[in-house]
């Protein structure tokens, strides 16, 4: 859970030091492992860090290539680091480090705003493009992370949370009247709209170019509803999804320090921590370690799953 913050004026005004250092400030519980700024006349950028994989260890933001036309901010990690790395390294890509961060960096220079085509896990991003004055924006296809901004018709205001963007003097803090009514009849129908007037969050799945202009937002990814499994017997289905389930327990253990899995004793749970304590047992969990921790209600017989927690824990030895 690191965090992202960026004030960027297209009319050219210069950037305030002391406003974007009140944004990162606004948010530091993000960034526990340091907290900087990249400022460049009329653009600032901020990134509250948190180094949760080995990866992370190398990486340092705002990240900006050899000559600082194109420069990065990024909350997240890769599902896909081994694959994009090696498709980079296939088109000659130049790296400097292990980082995600300088993946998805190169990725923008290899593709362009195609790059999301490329891109798996959970993330939120800006790229600031120099050389054509625009940001480009993007959001997780799950929307694991956040991402809130406000738009004045020349400046563009961003970061991870949302009260960051309303301690600026330029955003109103003005309450939104309509989203209040749907917390309050549980009702939803706003993807983007958030409690407050013209503060928003970008859409799951959804980019956005900020420049000149205006702004430009796209889907870029949505699930295929017609997709279908081909496969001969349920045993084949089986054996697909399982293979599936570790690869990504696999994956999602990718850290620096052992990793936690919540065992309630239900299906999900079980199943995670069973496959990650075989794949350590195996010496195929990335990280270097597994704890699984339960909650028990001794004075709840209905809500108290300790027995089957034991039951995990004598599957799994």
């Amino acid at each position: 859970m690191s965090g992202i913050a960026g004030i960027i004026h297209f009319n050219g005004r210069p950037v305030d030091d002391q406003h974007i250092a009140g944004m990162t400030a606004a948010m530091a519980y993000r960034g526990p492992d340091g907290i900087s700024h990249w400022i460049r006349g009329s653009v600032a950028l901020g990134h509250c860090m948190l180094r949760t994989t080995p990866e992370s260890l190398e990486e340092t933001q705002p990240l900006a290539n050899e000559d600082e036309s194109i420069v990065l901010v990024m909350d997240g990690w890769l599902s896909n680091w081994e694959e994009l790395r090696r498709e980079l390294l296939a088109y000659g890509a130049k790296l400097r480090t292990r980082a995600d961060a300088e993946l998805v960096l190169r990725a923008y220079e290899q593709w362009g705003r195609d790059c999301l085509g490329h891109i798996d896990g959970d993330f939120a991003f800006v790229i600031w493009d120099a050389r054509q004055r625009s940001a480009f924006c993007a959001r997780d296809r799950i929307g694991n992370k956040p991402f809130h901004y406000h738009w004045s018709g020349a400046t563009l205001f961003f970061a991870s949370d949302l009260h960051p963007v309303l301690a600026l003097p330029w955003v109103p803090e003005v309450p939104n009247e309509g989203i209040v009514a749907e917390h309050v009849s549980n009702q939803w129908y706003s993807h983007s709209e958030t409690l407050w007037r013209d503060v928003l969050r970008l859409v799951k799945a959804h980019a956005m170019v900020v420049d000149n202009d205006g702004i430009k937002k796209h889907e870029y990814w949505r699930p295929d509803a017609s997709a279908e499994q081909k496969t001969e017997s349920e045993a084949d289905l089986a054996a697909s999804y399982r293979e599936l389930l570790f690869d990504t327990v696999r994956r999602y253990s990718r850290s620096h320090n052992p990793v936690a899995c919540e065992v309630s004793g239900g299906l999900d749970s079980s199943a995670i921590f069973a496959v990650a304590e075989n794949l350590r047992s195996e010496g195929r969990l990335i990280a270097p370690g597994l704890r699984g921790y339960g909650l028990a209600f001794p004075r709840d017989d209905e809500a108290d799953e300790i027995e089957f927690m034991r039951a995990v824990g004598r599957h799994c030895r």
